[in-house]
């Protein structure tokens, strides 16, 4: 029932309280005043941390015991799944208030979210097996399905060009959909049960994604079409989310193990594969 910070210079954790007794805080996300973002799946409600001051304000959802989930920041909004509500909420970084949006698919459990330059919001639907779009400005929710079925649509990204990527935990695949052409494209990993679930793009248009059930890290190098796995250095490591930070370096929680991971790459093109963990 905490938020925790890690200094990658120093290596040293902090840990702040949330107020409302287990809560059990889930995604996190920053917005451009460095203040953290956060989804109560138990608490139903939104949190804000000031790292300054460590106070921390909340926000209810609308629906109870809609089970917030995964958090990001849009143009003066965050957007957040809602998994039990089926539903996308958003929450105005002004005024506080909250907006929620139903998804077409009845309990389609929306699970992971990115953002586009738009300002639209994408979510990965895990028990709909599809992704969605809604449109920023309407509230209006698109809706696509993969060409396999029943794929566990996990959790979203998007690349430089506006390609969203997506985790297909049931099938042992990473997708991708190009919204200008609406088509999608899906590679298969090297094991037929490797749980693919978190997944994220690096500046280099690389795609990142963890493999629960493998406790393995992929990546896609777009610019070759080849994929590449690296073995984890601590045993049964399950990384529920990935980030690639502005070096490129890939971040992620051993949710298994309480440790906080990266993978370092060295500088160069995306086809360079040398990387430490």
């Amino acid at each position: 029932n905490k938020i925790g910070r890690f200094d990658p210079k120093t290596e040293q954790f902090s840990e702040f309280d949330i107020p409302t007794p287990s809560s059990r805080p889930h995604g996190l996300v920053s917005d451009d005043n460095g203040n953290i973002w956060f989804t109560e799946s138990e608490g139903s409600k939104i949190g804000k941390l000031d790292p300054q001051t460590g106070e921390i304000e909340e926000f209810p959802t609308p629906t109870p015991g809609s089970s917030p989930h995964t958090p990001i920041i849009g143009k003066g909004v965050v957007w957040f799944t809602e998994i039990a509500a089926s539903k996308i909420g958003s929450l105005n970084l002004t005024t506080g208030t909250i907006d929620e949006f139903s998804t077409p698919t009845l309990n389609s459990s929306p699970y992971g979210l990115i953002v586009d330059s738009q300002g639209n919001a994408w979510y990965a639907a895990l028990t709909g097996h599809r992704i969605g779009k809604v449109d920023a400005k309407t509230g209006e929710i698109t809706e696509y399905s993969p060409p396999t079925n029943d794929s566990g649509t996990r959790r979203i990204a998007i690349d430089s060009k506006g390609k969203l990527w997506f985790t297909e935990y049931n099938t042992a695949k990473i997708g991708s959909f190009d919204p200008e052409s609406k088509e999608f494209r899906e590679y298969n990993t090297t094991s037929a049960s490797s749980g693919p679930y978190a997944i994220w793009v690096d500046i280099y248009d690389n795609v990142w994604f963890s493999m629960t059930e493998a406790y393995k890290v992929g990546k896609f190098d777009q610019s070759t079409g080849t994929l590449h796995e690296y073995v984890l250095p601590t045993p049964r490591t399950i990384i529920r989310f990935i980030y690639a930070d502005g070096d490129g370096n890939i971040w992620f929680p051993n949710n298994s193990n309480n440790k906080i991971g990266v993978i370092v790459q060295q500088p160069g093109s995306s086809q360079n594969q040398s990387a430490g963990i």
